[in-house]
């Protein structure tokens, strides 16, 4: 008759330890989740933007749960080595809402082959994107006319940053600007990260939209450009401003300006 082994003999022929025969995993507590991660995911957004949609959903949820979770589900986009710069960035960060306001240019197409050219507006404080005005061509005078609706709107900034190109440089927007009361500032040439707010406003555009929408003509960008700005401003967290949308933090800082104002008084 064969001798019988005992669970610790069988193991050890078997080249096994106890505790990782007996071992059994735990459920997945992350199962939920996953899934409203997926759910919540926009194109070109990370785990931090995933972090601040779902912490109130999950709370209390940490950014290294939200991490791990969006690595396994290997939603991570591939990233490109980028080389670091060591340019000075532009003097005169501003303090408050309506002082600094940034502009630039994005380009794209239509599937018509209609050529996209969107002027971006932002005030540097709160990043609300002020302007998102896409045409076949912007001049100096089209620049003009939408600062000038901006300007009965909120009013004008002391400053507005922006590159050397042909449309900012103009002496009839210059001149135009300095009766208003706003200074212009030009960037260094060749020096983009001197413009760092709205350029970085620029790569969410196209990471988070221009990549991932389709415009069969120039009146379908316009409206789909005009949702976006709306979503950006109202809806979209920020991690720059503490979890809160552009919108509701120049509420915010408005209403703080409000009350020192009177406790000055």
């Amino acid at each position: 008759m064969a001798e019988k082994l005992t669970q610790r003999q069988s193991l050890r022929l078997m080249g096994l330890t106890r505790p990782s025969f007996v071992y059994k995993p735990r459920p997945d507590r992350n199962v939920m989740l996953k899934e409203r991660i997926q759910e919540a995911a926009r194109p070109g957004t990370g785990y931090r933007t995933a972090w601040l949609n779902l912490k109130e959903e999950f709370h209390p949820v940490s950014q290294k749960r939200v991490y791990r979770a969006w690595k396994q589900l290997d939603m991570a986009p591939k990233t490109k080595f980028r080389k670091k710069r060591t340019g000075t960035p532009m003097p005169g960060s501003p303090t408050s809402p309506n002082e600094v306001w940034s502009l630039d240019f994005v380009h794209d197409s239509c599937l018509n082959g209609t050529k996209l050219k969107v002027l971006a507006v932002i005030d540097e404080f709160t990043r609300e994107c002020l302007a998102l005005e896409a045409a076949a061509s912007i001049k100096s005078a089209s620049v003009q006319k939408i600062l000038a609706g901006l300007f009965k709107e909120r009013g004008a900034p002391r400053s507005l940053r922006s590159d050397n190109g042909p449309e900012f440089i103009a002496h009839s927007l210059c001149v135009w600007l300095s009766l208003k009361g706003t200074q212009s500032r030009f960037i260094k040439p060749g020096s983009p990260w001197m413009n760092g707010k709205v350029e970085s406003f620029n790569s969410r555009l196209r990471a988070e939209f221009l990549n991932a929408e389709v415009f069969h003509n120039l009146a379908e960008a316009q409206v789909k450009l005009s949702l976006f700005r709306n979503f950006y401003n109202n809806e979209r967290k920020h991690s720059a401003l503490k979890g809160q949308t552009p919108a509701s933090f120049f509420k915010t800082s408005q209403d703080k300006m409000t009350e020192e104002h009177y406790s000055i008084e």
